[in-house]
Formats: C-alpha cells, structure tokens, sequence
C-alpha cells in the first residue's frame, strides 16, 4: 500500500476537520509510514509514548534477516491493547470514528488499527433509579466496554457468549447481545439478532431506540422489553435464560423476554427476609391498582353512589366541595394535570431549585387554592394520594398516570360499573400480548404453578430450585 495514496484517500473521505492527526513517520531511519487519529477521541499523548517512539527509534533490519519491517513492527507494538489487521478501508474507516488509530506502512496491504481511545467516562455510581438499602450500588455507566466488564465480573463461565452488531448510518452504535449459551433458549437468541439485524436507522442514541424494534405491538402502553441499571439485576436475569442487549452510549441494559412482574419486584428483594419482601410486593401491587383507580372512585361515589359512604364523611365531602366552581371531574382531571406539570417542573429545573418549588407548590399552591374556594380538600387529598402511589412502581409511572386520566373519564361517566369494566377490559388486553413467546401477565395469565415461589410471595432461596417455567430456555433446573 502506497503511503501518499492512503492520505488522499482519508482526505477525500473525512475532508480536513481540526481533531483528525495525520503524522507521517520513518521507521527505522528508512521506510515510509503514516498515523491517522482522531485526537478528540485517541490520546495523542498515548500515540506519541506507545507507537512513535518505539517505532522511530527502531534500528534498520540487519541483512539477511528473515523478518519483513511488517514482523519488527507488530513485535514493537505487542503493548497495545488491541491490535488487528485489516484490508478493507471501509473497516478502517469506521474504527477511525471509534478512536482507534490507523497506521499504514510503505509496501504493506493491510491496515493496522490500533487501540488508542482515551475517552472521559462517568464513574461507576449507584444509579439514580434503582436506589436499594441493602446490595451491590454499582450500576451501568455508558460505556459498553464497562457495562459487560461488570457482567463478567460476576458471571465467570465461559458460557458467557457476546455477539456485536454495529447498527446506524450516521452514529455505528455497538449493539451488543449477552446470553448463557447452555441456558437461554436458542430461538429467543436467533429472533433477537434478526431484529437487531434489521434495523435501519440514522443513528441509534440510546438502548430506548432499539427498544423499539424489539417490540411486537406498535400501540402499547406497556413496555414488552425489561431494562434495568444495574449489573446485579441483569445477570441475575440472564442466569433465568434471558437475553441482554447493550447499547453503546446507554447506561440502561435491554433484557427479553419480559413480564410484567419484574416491575413488582425491587433490585434488593433477594437480599432481605423473603417474608418482608412478601408484604412489600403486596403494598406496591395494591398501591399501583389504587393509583390508578382512587381517582376515578372517588368521582364515581360523590357522583353515583354517594348512599355507600358514611353518613359523617358524606357531610364534610359535601360541605367541602358545595362552594367549588367547577364538576367533580372537572376538579380532579385540573389537580391531576397540575400535579404532572409540578413534577415535570421539579424533574427539569436545576437540582437547587428544584426543591424550594415543589415547597411553594405544595404549601403555598394547594392551601391558597383551597381557601379560595376554587378546588377542595378531599379531592387534593385523594390526588396526593394516588400521586405517591404511583411512584411505588416508578418503572410503571408513565403508565399509570396515563391509566390514571381514563379511569376518572370513565368513573365520571358510569360510576362503579364502568370501573369495574375498564378493570376487566384492561386484563383482558394485558394478558392478550407477550414477546418472544413469553405472555407479560405470567405467571398469573396463564398461570404457571412453579414461577409462583417468586411472585407476589418470594419463597426462601433455597425453595427456587427452578427457573421460571415461563420464560424459554435449554436448562429449567437451577445447579444446587
């Protein structure tokens, strides 16, 4: 390969932006190479000490050796972490933007690519949205490199397979699949890869773009792909026969198949009192089905079934509410859409602020509207209420605030029995989908006796002796 040649070639493909680093180089005194980085993403420090140095000081060949300048060169460079040849420049060209450094010798076919990436990276912290009490508080960064190193750390079998895709146009976003090859289900793994495979896309900025593509129905509400932030919780579920997906530049993991119960369940569930655990997943199911429903409850008794309430609470429901200018759905519908803005507020605005505004909202805010007359009491009450139950399932919130909107539709509409339908009519639909052929109400629709010792009730460790039945793969008994 002709050196001048190669630095046209990369000159007409990147043009002549200011962070890429042409650096022509004579090795051994006498043979013609070049370097190509990109110094915002290789360390030019790490290019001058590791691969410069010991090349320029390298003595010319004696005669009669049997070593090409190819041979000293690879045997100068065995420091480097990652070193490959290649002979496709479209390669080269995309480990280029990946930060690797290209280095061309005078008379050589391939292209040597070298690992000389430097980037800044997030320490590895406890993440914001799986905070436990007791277990492991790392979690994912977004690096990929990292994130499997955190895996490995805990899975050290060499079952452990990991298959690469780079998907985007624009971006070559690594996408990575992790699965136990002697416990996940083949077919799972396979269906997995075509849909990875296929897609097209300009760019692929965070594991919630392949999400999208993993899922069956375009119109769902429900997620029907698992995601988590940290290491522990996902090499728990590929120990189930799961299968994982890293997305370069995301610090959340993708897992299928998915059900619906793992967001019932907390990240230090299986590291406290299983009896404890038990009570605590029976409050975040009863707490999720009232965040949802005590809105519309409420409504539908004040409007239909006042003759069900006590006598007393019916008195001070009535005097509270006679004077408020506005219908009891009316009312509530207001309170609900006042709360999302207030956390949309408190969740967007800078952390020191974010604070003293949800104070003023709640203090300032709720007891002046109350004095005024324009909204009352109870319906603050009862919308506080459901608001904080909500957030008992914070992987299902945006789910059930928007459930939360049509119950109090229909509750103002058809009081109880029509409650009670959109009940039914929403198990019916849940329990109508599933993904690689797993249904998301399982273990309950349809049921599966041998999942339920990690249902609603978590049975003692030594109890689960079975992979969950509901979710396909090679090996349902646990080792032990």
């Amino acid at each position: 390969m002709d050196v001048q040649n190669a630095i046209k070639k990369i000159a007409d493909t990147f043009g002549e932006p200011f962070d890429l680093k042409v650096r022509e180089i004579k090795i051994a005194g006498e043979v013609d190479a070049v370097l190509f980085f990109i110094d915002t993403m290789a360390g030019g420090e790490r290019v001058s000490h590791e691969i410069v140095r010991p090349l320029t000081r390298l003595q010319p060949l004696p005669k009669g050796s049997k070593d090409t300048i190819k041979d000293v060169v690879m045997k100068e460079l065995l420091d480097i972490f990652f070193l490959q040849e290649e002979t496709e420049f479209d390669t080269a060209r995309t480990e280029l933007l990946n930060g690797k450094t290209i280095f061309v010798i005078q008379g050589v076919k391939e292209y040597i690519i070298l690992d000389t990436t430097q980037f800044q990276m997030r320490g590895i912290t406890e993440p914001p949205t799986n905070s436990v009490v007791l277990g492991p508080r790392e979690g994912f960064i977004e690096t990929t490199v990292f994130n499997i190193s955190l895996i490995r750390k805990r899975l050290k079998t060499e079952d452990l397979v990991l298959v690469n895709h780079v998907s985007g146009k624009y971006t070559s976003t690594n996408v990575s699949v992790m699965y136990i090859k002697s416990i996940a289900n083949q077919k799972v793994v396979d269906d997995v890869l075509e849909k990875i495979k296929a897609i097209e896309i300009d760019g692929i900025l965070d594991s919630f773009y392949v999400m999208q593509y993993l899922q069956n129905e375009k119109f769902n509400i429900f997620n029907q792909v698992g995601s988590s932030e940290k290491p522990d919780v996902v090499a728990s579920r590929l120990l189930e026969g799961r299968v994982a997906i890293f997305v370069d530049g995301s610090p959340v993991v993708l897992t299928v198949p998915y059900v619906l119960l793992e967001d019932l369940q907390a990240a230090d569930d299986y590291y406290t009192n299983s009896s404890i655990v038990s009570l605590r997943r029976f409050i975040r199911l009863f707490g999720g089905i009232f965040a949802v429903t005590l809105p519309a409850l409420y409504i539908a008794v004040q409007l239909y079934h006042y003759n069900i309430v006590p006598v007393n609470t019916l008195f001070f429901i009535t005097n509270s509410v006679e004077n408020t200018p506005f219908s009891p759905i009316m009312e509530v519908l207001i309170l609900l859409i006042l709360f999302e803005v207030m956390y949309e507020a408190a969740l967007r605005m800078p952390q020191h602020l974010g604070a003293a505004t949800s104070l003023v909202a709640a203090l300032v805010l709720g007891g002046t509207a109350i004095d005024a007359g324009l909204v009352s009491a109870p319906a603050i009450l009862v919308v506080a209420i459901s608001w904080i139950m909500m957030y008992i399932l914070p992987s299902l919130a945006p789910q059930l605030s928007l459930l939360r909107f049509a119950f109090v539709i229909v509750g103002g509409i058809l009081g109880l029995y029509g409650i009670v339908m959109a009940v039914i009519a929403l198990v019916v639909y849940v329990a109508s989908l599933d993904n690689f052929d797993t249904p998301i109400l399982a273990p309950f629709a349809p049921k599966v006796s041998s999942d339920l010792h990690d249902g609603i009730f978590l049975e003692g460790l030594k109890d689960r002796k079975q992979r969950p039945g509901c979710i396909p793969c090679k090996n349902k008994t646990r080792a032990g």
